[in-house]
Protein backbone atom coordinates (compact mmCIF):
# COMPACT_ATOMS: atom_id res chain seq x y z
CA UNK A 1 0.00 0.00 0.00
CA UNK A 2 1.81 3.18 -1.53
CA UNK A 3 4.93 1.35 -0.78
CA UNK A 4 4.84 0.79 2.84
CA UNK A 5 4.99 -1.56 5.04
CA UNK A 6 2.88 -2.63 7.62
CA UNK A 7 4.84 -2.30 10.15
CA UNK A 8 6.00 0.92 8.82
CA UNK A 9 2.34 2.32 9.20
CA UNK A 10 2.26 1.01 12.49
CA UNK A 11 5.32 3.02 13.11
CA UNK A 12 3.37 6.07 11.23
CA UNK A 13 0.23 5.73 13.26
CA UNK A 14 2.26 5.85 16.74
CA UNK A 15 3.75 9.14 15.05
CA UNK A 16 0.83 10.69 14.52
CA UNK A 17 -0.87 9.60 18.05
CA UNK A 18 1.52 11.19 19.61
CA UNK A 19 1.90 14.68 17.28
CA UNK A 20 -2.05 14.75 17.92
CA UNK A 21 -2.16 14.39 21.16
CA UNK A 22 0.62 17.35 22.13
CA UNK A 23 -1.35 19.71 19.75
CA UNK A 24 -4.91 19.11 20.77
CA UNK A 25 -6.10 20.61 24.10
CA UNK A 26 -5.69 18.03 26.64
CA UNK A 27 -9.62 17.75 27.14
CA UNK A 28 -9.32 16.07 23.91
CA UNK A 29 -7.21 13.54 24.68
CA UNK A 30 -9.82 10.95 23.70
CA UNK A 31 -9.65 11.85 19.83
CA UNK A 32 -6.04 10.80 19.26
CA UNK A 33 -7.00 7.37 21.13
CA UNK A 34 -9.99 6.54 18.99
CA UNK A 35 -7.93 7.34 15.93
CA UNK A 36 -5.24 5.03 16.83
CA UNK A 37 -7.79 2.19 17.47
CA UNK A 38 -9.35 2.82 14.61
CA UNK A 39 -6.24 3.15 12.85
CA UNK A 40 -4.69 -0.28 14.43
CA UNK A 41 -7.69 -1.54 13.28
CA UNK A 42 -7.52 -1.15 10.22
CA UNK A 43 -3.81 -2.77 10.05
CA UNK A 44 -5.22 -5.70 10.86
CA UNK A 45 -8.23 -6.13 9.04
CA UNK A 46 -5.79 -5.69 5.92
CA UNK A 47 -2.84 -7.93 7.15
CA UNK A 48 -1.85 -11.36 5.65
CA UNK A 49 -1.05 -14.16 8.42
CA UNK A 50 0.58 -16.89 8.30
CA UNK A 51 -0.41 -20.38 7.82
CA UNK A 52 0.22 -21.26 11.76
CA UNK A 53 -1.23 -18.42 13.17
CA UNK A 54 -4.60 -19.23 15.23
CA UNK A 55 -6.19 -16.96 13.43
CA UNK A 56 -6.01 -18.96 10.04
CA UNK A 57 -7.79 -21.72 11.57
CA UNK A 58 -10.69 -19.41 12.92
CA UNK A 59 -10.58 -18.01 9.60
CA UNK A 60 -11.40 -21.16 8.06
CA UNK A 61 -14.47 -22.21 11.02
CA UNK A 62 -16.10 -18.84 9.76
CA UNK A 63 -15.84 -19.85 5.87
CA UNK A 64 -17.65 -23.30 7.36
CA UNK A 65 -20.14 -20.86 9.31
CA UNK A 66 -20.86 -18.89 5.87
CA UNK A 67 -22.01 -21.75 3.86
CA UNK A 68 -22.87 -24.14 6.83
CA UNK A 69 -24.67 -21.88 9.18
CA UNK A 70 -24.69 -22.96 12.93
CA UNK A 71 -24.65 -25.92 12.42
CA UNK A 72 -20.82 -26.22 11.00
CA UNK A 73 -20.06 -24.64 14.04
CA UNK A 74 -22.16 -26.87 16.19
CA UNK A 75 -20.24 -29.53 15.08
CA UNK A 76 -16.71 -28.18 16.08
CA UNK A 77 -18.17 -27.46 19.53
CA UNK A 78 -19.17 -31.16 19.69
CA UNK A 79 -16.49 -32.42 18.71
CA UNK A 80 -14.79 -30.09 21.23
CA UNK A 81 -12.56 -28.67 18.63
CA UNK A 82 -10.33 -25.61 20.28
CA UNK A 83 -11.76 -26.63 23.30
CA UNK A 84 -14.98 -25.12 22.61
CA UNK A 85 -17.12 -27.56 24.53
CA UNK A 86 -16.05 -25.56 27.38
CA UNK A 87 -15.36 -22.32 26.08
CA UNK A 88 -17.96 -21.80 24.13
CA UNK A 89 -17.76 -17.46 23.36
CA UNK A 90 -15.29 -17.77 20.46
CA UNK A 91 -17.71 -20.22 18.85
CA UNK A 92 -20.51 -17.51 19.09
CA UNK A 93 -17.85 -15.05 18.38
CA UNK A 94 -16.65 -16.55 15.28
CA UNK A 95 -20.23 -17.66 14.25
CA UNK A 96 -21.88 -13.84 13.99
CA UNK A 97 -18.65 -12.18 12.87
CA UNK A 98 -18.85 -14.82 9.64
CA UNK A 99 -22.13 -12.99 9.13
CA UNK A 100 -21.55 -9.56 9.25
CA UNK A 101 -18.76 -9.58 6.66
CA UNK A 102 -17.37 -11.95 3.77
CA UNK A 103 -13.87 -10.64 4.21
CA UNK A 104 -12.02 -12.62 6.90
CA UNK A 105 -10.04 -9.42 7.94
CA UNK A 106 -13.13 -8.33 10.10
CA UNK A 107 -12.11 -10.98 12.45
CA UNK A 108 -8.75 -9.31 13.75
CA UNK A 109 -9.56 -6.04 13.02
CA UNK A 110 -12.40 -6.45 15.66
CA UNK A 111 -10.09 -8.29 17.87
CA UNK A 112 -7.39 -5.94 17.55
CA UNK A 113 -10.77 -2.67 18.08
CA UNK A 114 -11.63 -4.47 21.45
CA UNK A 115 -8.27 -4.72 22.99
CA UNK A 116 -6.93 -0.67 22.25
CA UNK A 117 -10.56 0.52 22.97
CA UNK A 118 -10.38 -1.21 26.46
CA UNK A 119 -6.93 -0.67 27.15
CA UNK A 120 -7.31 2.91 26.48
CA UNK A 121 -10.62 3.69 27.94
CA UNK A 122 -9.61 2.22 31.16
CA UNK A 123 -6.74 4.85 30.86
CA UNK A 124 -8.92 7.60 30.36
CA UNK A 125 -11.15 6.59 32.93
CA UNK A 126 -8.04 6.74 35.83
CA UNK A 127 -6.59 9.90 34.46
CA UNK A 128 -10.01 11.36 34.80
CA UNK A 129 -10.63 9.65 38.30
CA UNK A 130 -6.90 10.76 39.47
CA UNK A 131 -7.02 13.86 37.51
CA UNK A 132 -3.63 12.77 35.76
CA UNK A 133 -1.78 15.76 33.75
CA UNK A 134 -0.88 15.55 30.03
CA UNK A 135 2.42 14.59 30.79
CA UNK A 136 1.97 11.49 32.89
CA UNK A 137 -1.18 10.35 31.17
CA UNK A 138 1.17 10.40 27.80
CA UNK A 139 3.50 8.44 28.97
CA UNK A 140 1.42 5.64 30.86
CA UNK A 141 -0.38 5.74 27.34
CA UNK A 142 2.90 5.09 25.55
CA UNK A 143 4.13 2.29 27.56
CA UNK A 144 0.77 0.46 26.85
CA UNK A 145 1.51 0.76 23.29
CA UNK A 146 5.36 0.01 23.50
CA UNK A 147 4.98 -3.42 25.66
CA UNK A 148 1.39 -4.52 24.74
CA UNK A 149 1.76 -7.26 22.24
CA UNK A 150 -0.18 -6.09 19.19
CA UNK A 151 0.43 -9.07 16.56
CA UNK A 152 0.13 -11.98 18.73
CA UNK A 153 -3.52 -10.57 19.70
CA UNK A 154 -4.03 -9.63 15.77
CA UNK A 155 -3.11 -13.88 15.45
CA UNK A 156 -4.11 -15.42 18.65
CA UNK A 157 -7.26 -13.76 19.00
CA UNK A 158 -9.03 -15.33 22.36
CA UNK A 159 -5.89 -14.60 24.82
CA UNK A 160 -5.71 -11.37 23.92
CA UNK A 161 -9.03 -10.59 24.27
CA UNK A 162 -9.51 -12.86 27.42
CA UNK A 163 -7.23 -10.98 29.53
CA UNK A 164 -8.13 -7.36 28.06
CA UNK A 165 -11.68 -7.91 28.70
CA UNK A 166 -10.94 -9.23 32.66
CA UNK A 167 -8.39 -6.47 33.34
CA UNK A 168 -11.21 -3.68 32.09
CA UNK A 169 -13.47 -5.56 34.13
CA UNK A 170 -11.65 -5.28 37.01
CA UNK A 171 -10.99 -1.48 37.34
CA UNK A 172 -14.08 -0.68 36.88
CA UNK A 173 -15.73 -3.43 39.62
CA UNK A 174 -12.72 -2.57 41.54
CA UNK A 175 -12.18 1.13 41.34
CA UNK A 176 -14.68 2.71 39.55
CA UNK A 177 -16.81 0.81 41.48
CA UNK A 178 -19.73 1.29 38.21
CA UNK A 179 -21.34 -1.10 35.98
CA UNK A 180 -21.04 -4.14 38.31
CA UNK A 181 -23.50 -6.11 36.64
CA UNK A 182 -21.47 -5.69 33.00
CA UNK A 183 -18.27 -6.35 34.97
CA UNK A 184 -19.83 -9.51 36.11
CA UNK A 185 -20.96 -10.49 32.65
CA UNK A 186 -17.31 -9.18 31.02
CA UNK A 187 -15.49 -11.76 33.97
CA UNK A 188 -17.90 -14.95 32.39
CA UNK A 189 -16.94 -13.75 28.74
CA UNK A 190 -13.43 -14.00 29.38
CA UNK A 191 -13.85 -17.14 31.43
CA UNK A 192 -15.46 -18.61 28.83
CA UNK A 193 -13.37 -17.32 26.24
CA UNK A 194 -9.98 -19.11 26.77
CA UNK A 195 -9.02 -21.21 29.76
CA UNK A 196 -6.19 -18.90 31.11
CA UNK A 197 -8.81 -16.19 30.93
CA UNK A 198 -9.74 -17.29 34.35
CA UNK A 199 -6.78 -16.73 36.23
CA UNK A 200 -6.73 -13.20 35.80
CA UNK A 201 -10.44 -13.28 36.74
CA UNK A 202 -9.42 -15.00 40.36
CA UNK A 203 -6.91 -12.21 40.51
CA UNK A 204 -9.07 -9.60 40.72
CA UNK A 205 -11.72 -11.95 43.37
CA UNK A 206 -9.02 -12.60 45.56
CA UNK A 207 -8.09 -8.73 45.79
CA UNK A 208 -11.52 -7.78 46.67
CA UNK A 209 -11.78 -10.80 49.45
CA UNK A 210 -8.82 -10.20 50.65
CA UNK A 211 -9.00 -6.01 50.87
CA UNK A 212 -9.18 -5.34 54.23
CA UNK A 213 -6.95 -8.89 55.70
CA UNK A 214 -4.03 -6.75 57.32
CA UNK A 215 -2.57 -9.42 59.23
CA UNK A 216 0.70 -10.31 58.27
CA UNK A 217 0.67 -13.55 58.15
CA UNK A 218 -2.46 -13.73 56.10
CA UNK A 219 -1.06 -11.11 53.50
CA UNK A 220 2.67 -14.06 53.33
CA UNK A 221 0.15 -16.81 52.62
CA UNK A 222 -1.55 -15.06 50.20
CA UNK A 223 1.45 -14.01 48.19
CA UNK A 224 3.20 -16.68 48.66
CA UNK A 225 0.77 -18.78 47.27
CA UNK A 226 0.45 -16.86 43.63
CA UNK A 227 4.35 -16.84 43.92
CA UNK A 228 3.24 -20.83 43.47
CA UNK A 229 0.70 -20.46 41.15
CA UNK A 230 2.05 -22.60 37.81
CA UNK A 231 2.96 -25.25 40.81
CA UNK A 232 -0.91 -25.39 42.35
CA UNK A 233 -2.59 -25.07 38.84
CA UNK A 234 -0.40 -28.46 37.98
CA UNK A 235 -1.07 -30.22 41.37
CA UNK A 236 -4.54 -29.39 41.17
CA UNK A 237 -4.79 -31.50 37.06
CA UNK A 238 -3.56 -34.60 39.45
CA UNK A 239 -6.77 -34.24 41.62
CA UNK A 240 -9.56 -33.27 39.29
CA UNK A 241 -10.65 -33.96 35.97
CA UNK A 242 -12.63 -30.69 35.52
CA UNK A 243 -12.49 -29.53 31.75
CA UNK A 244 -11.46 -25.72 33.15
CA UNK A 245 -8.84 -27.31 35.40
CA UNK A 246 -7.29 -29.39 33.06
CA UNK A 247 -6.85 -26.78 30.10
CA UNK A 248 -5.40 -24.82 32.50
CA UNK A 249 -2.45 -27.17 33.39
CA UNK A 250 -2.14 -28.04 29.90
CA UNK A 251 -0.86 -24.66 29.20
CA UNK A 252 0.73 -24.17 32.46
CA UNK A 253 2.90 -27.81 32.18
CA UNK A 254 3.23 -27.57 28.09
CA UNK A 255 6.32 -25.37 28.17
CA UNK A 256 8.27 -25.65 31.34
CA UNK A 257 10.67 -23.02 32.04
CA UNK A 258 13.59 -24.64 30.47
CA UNK A 259 11.56 -25.09 26.83
CA UNK A 260 10.06 -21.87 27.00
CA UNK A 261 13.66 -19.69 27.38
CA UNK A 262 14.96 -22.27 24.68
CA UNK A 263 11.98 -21.49 22.04
CA UNK A 264 11.00 -17.60 23.10
CA UNK A 265 15.03 -16.48 23.31
CA UNK A 266 15.20 -13.27 23.77
CA UNK A 267 11.27 -12.48 23.90
CA UNK A 268 11.94 -14.37 27.53
CA UNK A 269 14.13 -11.74 28.48
CA UNK A 270 12.47 -9.05 27.34
CA UNK A 271 9.34 -10.29 29.22
CA UNK A 272 11.50 -10.61 32.47
CA UNK A 273 12.61 -7.03 31.81
CA UNK A 274 9.49 -6.13 32.26
CA UNK A 275 8.36 -7.74 35.12
CA UNK A 276 11.78 -6.28 36.94
CA UNK A 277 10.76 -3.10 36.02
CA UNK A 278 7.41 -3.10 37.51
CA UNK A 279 7.98 -4.80 40.72
CA UNK A 280 10.58 -1.87 41.24
CA UNK A 281 8.25 0.46 40.14
CA UNK A 282 4.98 -0.73 42.53
CA UNK A 283 7.92 -0.77 45.32
CA UNK A 284 8.90 3.01 44.80
CA UNK A 285 5.00 4.18 44.26
CA UNK A 286 3.26 2.07 47.08
CA UNK A 287 3.97 4.69 49.39
CA UNK A 288 1.43 7.08 47.33
CA UNK A 289 -1.21 4.47 46.68
CA UNK A 290 -1.78 3.66 50.74
CA UNK A 291 -0.99 6.99 52.08
CA UNK A 292 -3.72 9.00 50.17
CA UNK A 293 -6.13 10.61 52.02
CA UNK A 294 -8.31 11.80 48.85
CA UNK A 295 -8.68 8.07 47.16
CA UNK A 296 -7.95 5.76 49.68
CA UNK A 297 -10.25 2.93 49.08
CA UNK A 298 -10.01 3.55 45.24
CA UNK A 299 -5.51 3.11 45.55
CA UNK A 300 -6.09 0.63 47.84
CA UNK A 301 -7.97 -1.09 45.73
CA UNK A 302 -5.69 -1.00 42.97
CA UNK A 303 -2.89 -1.73 44.69
CA UNK A 304 -3.90 -4.93 46.00
CA UNK A 305 -5.06 -6.45 42.79
CA UNK A 306 -1.77 -4.71 40.48
CA UNK A 307 0.26 -6.39 43.01
CA UNK A 308 -1.21 -9.53 43.48
CA UNK A 309 -0.87 -9.41 40.05
CA UNK A 310 2.46 -8.90 39.67
CA UNK A 311 3.15 -11.53 42.21
CA UNK A 312 1.32 -14.23 40.79
CA UNK A 313 3.07 -13.29 37.44
CA UNK A 314 6.80 -14.13 38.89
CA UNK A 315 4.98 -17.46 40.17
CA UNK A 316 4.07 -18.84 37.11
CA UNK A 317 7.67 -17.47 35.58
CA UNK A 318 7.74 -21.12 35.33
CA UNK A 319 4.92 -22.26 33.50
CA UNK A 320 5.63 -20.59 29.98
CA UNK A 321 2.85 -19.51 28.28
CA UNK A 322 0.90 -18.63 31.09
CA UNK A 323 3.52 -16.32 32.30
CA UNK A 324 3.87 -14.72 28.61
CA UNK A 325 0.59 -14.47 28.19
CA UNK A 326 0.31 -11.98 31.56
CA UNK A 327 3.04 -10.16 30.63
CA UNK A 328 2.25 -9.11 27.19
CA UNK A 329 -1.51 -8.39 27.97
CA UNK A 330 -1.98 -7.87 31.44
CA UNK A 331 0.80 -6.11 33.19
CA UNK A 332 1.18 -3.47 30.28
CA UNK A 333 -2.15 -1.91 31.57
CA UNK A 334 -1.26 -2.91 34.99
CA UNK A 335 2.67 -0.85 34.41
CA UNK A 336 0.82 1.79 33.03
CA UNK A 337 -1.31 2.80 36.08
CA UNK A 338 1.15 2.15 38.32
CA UNK A 339 3.51 5.08 36.97
CA UNK A 340 0.99 7.85 35.68
CA UNK A 341 -0.87 7.46 39.42
CA UNK A 342 1.86 7.01 41.32
CA UNK A 343 4.20 9.19 40.02
CA UNK A 344 1.36 11.43 39.60
CA UNK A 345 0.73 11.34 43.42
CA UNK A 346 3.61 12.06 44.13
CA UNK A 347 4.25 15.29 42.37
CA UNK A 348 0.84 16.70 43.91
CA UNK A 349 2.39 15.45 47.35
CA UNK A 350 5.87 17.29 46.05
CA UNK A 351 3.60 20.79 45.05
CA UNK A 352 1.82 20.19 48.94
CA UNK A 353 5.34 20.40 50.32
CA UNK A 354 8.38 22.26 50.21
CA UNK A 355 11.37 21.97 48.61
CA UNK A 356 13.29 22.72 51.96
CA UNK A 357 11.55 20.16 53.64
CA UNK A 358 11.79 17.56 51.19
CA UNK A 359 15.44 17.67 50.46
CA UNK A 360 16.71 18.77 54.16
CA UNK A 361 13.59 17.53 56.50
CA UNK A 362 11.88 15.00 55.54
CA UNK A 363 12.22 11.50 56.87
CA UNK A 364 15.37 9.57 55.05
CA UNK A 365 12.75 7.05 53.05
CA UNK A 366 10.58 10.32 51.72
CA UNK A 367 14.01 12.24 51.20
CA UNK A 368 15.08 9.07 49.37
CA UNK A 369 11.85 8.89 47.37
CA UNK A 370 11.71 12.43 46.27
CA UNK A 371 15.62 12.65 44.81
CA UNK A 372 14.91 9.63 43.03
CA UNK A 373 11.91 10.75 40.96
CA UNK A 374 13.66 11.69 37.69
CA UNK A 375 15.81 8.60 37.81
CA UNK A 376 12.62 6.55 38.20
CA UNK A 377 10.88 8.92 35.57
CA UNK A 378 14.24 8.92 33.04
CA UNK A 379 14.90 4.76 33.69
CA UNK A 380 10.53 4.15 32.80
CA UNK A 381 10.76 6.69 29.88
CA UNK A 382 13.14 4.95 28.43
CA UNK A 383 12.38 1.53 28.54
CA UNK A 384 9.55 2.40 26.67
CA UNK A 385 11.31 3.80 23.89
CA UNK A 386 13.55 0.63 23.70
CA UNK A 387 10.70 -1.66 24.33
CA UNK A 388 9.18 0.27 21.16
CA UNK A 389 11.80 0.06 19.29
CA UNK A 390 12.04 -4.18 19.93
CA UNK A 391 8.55 -4.23 19.41
CA UNK A 392 9.04 -3.09 15.63
CA UNK A 393 12.11 -4.64 14.90
CA UNK A 394 12.47 -8.00 17.12
CA UNK A 395 8.89 -9.09 18.21
CA UNK A 396 6.32 -10.60 16.66
CA UNK A 397 5.41 -7.35 15.06
CA UNK A 398 8.10 -7.83 12.25
CA UNK A 399 5.40 -10.80 11.16
CA UNK A 400 2.77 -8.12 10.22
CA UNK A 401 2.21 -8.38 6.44
CA UNK A 402 -0.01 -7.18 3.75
CA UNK A 403 -0.37 -9.30 0.90
CA UNK A 404 1.65 -6.85 -1.15
CA UNK A 405 4.31 -7.54 0.79
CA UNK A 406 4.17 -11.14 0.53
CA UNK A 407 3.61 -11.40 -3.37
Amino acid sequence: MIGLTAVQFYVIFTALFIVLYWMLPYKNRWIPLVLLTVAFAWLAYNMVPYDTDDVVNYMGLMDQCRTGGWDAMKYHIEEDHFDFKNFRVPAYYLYYLSKISKNDGILPATTIFIVYALGFSTLYKASKKFEIDKKHFFFGVMFFISTYWYYDVASGTRNGLAFTISFACAYQFLVENKHKLLCIAGFILATFTHSTGLLPVLVAVIALITLNASGKFVNFLLYFGLLAGGSIIRALATVTDNGFVQSIAEKASRHGVKEFIKSAGTSFNVNVSLLALLLILILYVSYYFLNNPDYKNQLKKLYKYSSLMLFFTFGCITSGLIFMRLVRWILPMVGAMLFMIGMQLQKNQENRDSSAYLNYYAPTVEMMRYKLRSVVFIVFAVYTVVHYWYSVNGSSLIWLHFASEIQ
